[in-house]
């Protein structure tokens, strides 16, 4: 699938609530492989995640992350 077919789909967590659009993608310039989706989720909110926690990605993606998760991990980072 190209990137810009996923740029702005919306992300659906692992208890099916929406989480946001994927806004972005960090891309390893070596390997030419994309390391993290950036997801939009609010005013000033953005979480990364990597592409193993994609399950699927069609009308919207599917991830194995709840919000919880995201923000647990946003927290430990200090964001």
């Amino acid at each position: 699938m190209l990137v810009k077919k996923l740029t702005g789909k919306e992300v659906i967590g692992a208890h099916g609530e929406k989480i946001g659009k994927v806004t972005d993608f960090d891309i390893d310039i070596l390997s030419g492989k994309v390391k993290t989706v950036l997801i939009g989720a609010g005013f000033n909110k953005t979480y990364k995640i990597k592409m193993e926690d994609i399950i699927t990605a069609g009308d919207a993606i599917i991830i194995r992350l709840s919000e919880s998760d995201l923000k647990k991990a946003a927290a430990r980072k200090g964001k």
